[in-house]
């Protein structure tokens, strides 16, 4: 019982004592007394009981501060708690896709929500099963990989970054990587494992992207540097090795100028820089010294490389070595010079030869005809034909040398180029053929505008003179020849033609139609020399363009020359 209760129950005996003595000695000073001391009584326990009570309350009140603070305590313990699982949720979350456990047995008894959205499977579709019966089968597996990691879920002992196939929801195999913790209960019993689970397809994806780059980078025939902003080299591949003889460790970290040979103009590089400077890619031939001494040439293509932020942190080389091509080069322009100056002399030989001889063929032409005035009187038939075949023969080695001055003069002898309207070179080719036009009975069809070029106006006339004549010449017995002249825009140039209903010319001679001497019909049919389309042709690249046949035998040709435009 407490202090209080007693003095309550003590007051209220003496209060009962004093009712009763007042009853039982009504108007008694005795009564009277006990009555005042029993009051006196009652105040001096009831103040007594006061102290008491309020003794009570402070320790209650003590204790209830001391309850406010525990339970505020207990509050921000409970938020930090709170707060340290959100983080080591989130920590988890981002470094692992899924969690998952597994019993004593390695089935798997959970997964979290995240595996469906992840994989795209239902995660029952798994549970009851082990690792090993959900592999995918499509896959090749590394038997020694499962061997050591049964070994260790057999040994109860941790693992990470254990990696398997796995097929989705699509059917699509998915890298996967797993980490497990083994799980035992309070008596120290295991019960399974415990652990995190992501998809690395896309990152394996990508590593295998990258060593692919890298062997290609590796395996080019192409030597690739990178340098810093310094020009100090980073990074070179074999090529650049084995071309310029150095090693790995004599090229890193140093400049690139221990290359230079002196030989490259200083213009070259101040082009270079200035391209550099201003995030431009700068191309261009350099010549460089190998570690030999050795001279070789390179085509480089030099460009800035940017970071993500689009500031330059780098330049990338990639330089061809051009050693043989340059050599060839020099090679091939000898042998251009050299058969230049051949041809110059063959020219000039022709020339003088063709002019040497016409003299003492026409010598031979004057005394044959003087033989045949004096002594036709006594020729019999026999004597007449091997005349006619001697002045034949001098004609046909006449016409034949008057075409061969005429090649020869082609690019020699020339006015400077002036432009020369086409429509006036073909007019002026029909008045030469005037008249086998008009025994022929031919139609030639002209367009009434033709371009102007830049040219020779002898040649031009010279040009289409031949075309045409050789279109009237080599046409069938009884037929009329047709001739049309027409002109088309080939986008920067202008492609003339001559076309005709003649003989025709067959697909295997269309290559050597355009040869000097080159005769595709016997002489007995069609007279001529073989000269005139090597004419043409040579006409045609002196004016900077070229010429083609379209043909199909007994139909017509089609002659087409391409001139640039003015």
């Amino acid at each position: 019982m407490s202090e209080r209760a007693r003095i309550l129950g003590l007051i209220a005996v003496i209060q009962a004592v004093g009712l009763a003595v007042v009853l039982l000695l009504p108007g008694s000073p005795i009564s009277l007394g006990l009555a005042l001391l029993g009051a006196v009584a009652s105040v001096v326990l009831a103040a007594r009981c006061g102290r008491a009570e309020g003794a009570a309350l402070d320790t209650l009140r003590a204790e209830m501060t001391a309850l406010r603070k525990e339970r505020d305590r207990l509050s921000l313990l409970a938020d930090v708690v709170k707060e340290s699982s959100e983080r080591y949720r989130e920590y988890s979350e981002a470094a692992a896709d899924w969690f998952w456990e597994s019993d004593a047995d390695q089935r798997f008894t959970f997964f979290s929500s995240s595996f469906e959205t992840v994989m795209n499977i239902t995660s029952d579709d798994l549970l009851g099963k082990r690792s090993w019966d959900i592999v995918s089968e499509r896959m090749e597996i590394d038997s020694d990989q499962w061997q050591a990691h049964i070994a260790d879920l057999t040994a109860q002992r941790p693992f990470r970054d254990f990696k398997y196939w796995l097929e989705d929801g699509a059917g699509r195999a998915r890298w996967i990587k797993v980490n497990g913790l083994p799980r035992f209960d309070e008596d120290g019993v295991f019960i399974g494992y415990r652990g995190t689970g992501s998809d690395i397809t896309a990152a394996v994806e990508n590593a295998h992207r990258m060593h692919m780059l890298n062997r290609a980078v590796e395996q080019s025939p192409v030597s690739i540097v990178i340098t810093d902003l310094n020009a100090d080299i980073q990074y070179v591949n074999s090529a650049f090795l084995r071309v310029t003889g150095y090693s790995m460790d004599e090229v890193i970290g140093h400049n690139p100028r221990f290359l230079k040979s002196d030989l490259t103009p200083p213009a070259v590089f101040e082009a270079m820089w200035a391209a550099l400077t201003v995030g431009d890619k700068w191309e261009g031939e350099l010549v460089n010294r190998r570690k030999t001494g050795e001279l070789y040439w390179e085509m480089a293509s030099i460009q800035p490389i940017s970071n993500i932020e689009g500031n330059v942190t780098n330049y990338l080389a990639i330089k061809s070595d051009i050693t043989e091509q340059k050599s060839a080069a020099a090679k091939l322009a000898e042998l251009v010079e050299e058969l230049r100056r051949s041809n110059e002399e063959l020219e000039q030989f022709a020339y003088v030869a063709s002019h040497d001889l016409r003299q003492p063929l026409r010598m031979i032409s004057a005394y044959l005809g003087l033989l045949e005035r004096k002594l036709s009187a006594s020729f019999d038939q026999d004597a007449r034909d091997f005349f006619g075949f001697a002045v034949d023969g001098a004609r046909r080695l006449d016409r034949m040398i008057v075409d061969l001055l005429e090649y020869s003069r082609i690019g020699r002898i020339t006015t400077p180029m002036a432009p020369v309207p086409l429509g006036e070179a073909v007019s002026n080719a029909l008045r030469y053929l005037e008249v086998a036009i008009a025994e022929s009975k031919a139609q030639v069809l002209v367009p009434d505008i033709l371009p102007t070029i830049s040219g020779d106006g002898g040649e031009l006339v010279r040009l289409f003179q031949n075309l045409i004549g050789n279109a009237l010449k080599y046409m069938p017995e009884g037929r009329r020849p047709r001739i049309e002249v027409f002109c088309r825009d080939g986008d920067g140039e202008w492609v003339v033609g001559v076309k005709d209903n003649g003989i025709g010319i067959a697909a295997d001679d269309l290559k050597r139609v355009f040869g000097i001497f080159q005769r595709l019909v016997a002489r007995e049919q069609y007279e001529g020399t073989g000269i005139g389309l090597a004419v043409c042709r040579k006409i045609a690249e002196h004016h900077g363009g070229r010429i083609w046949v379209e043909s199909e035998c007994g139909l017509g040709s089609t002659f087409l020359i391409a001139f640039p435009k003015v």
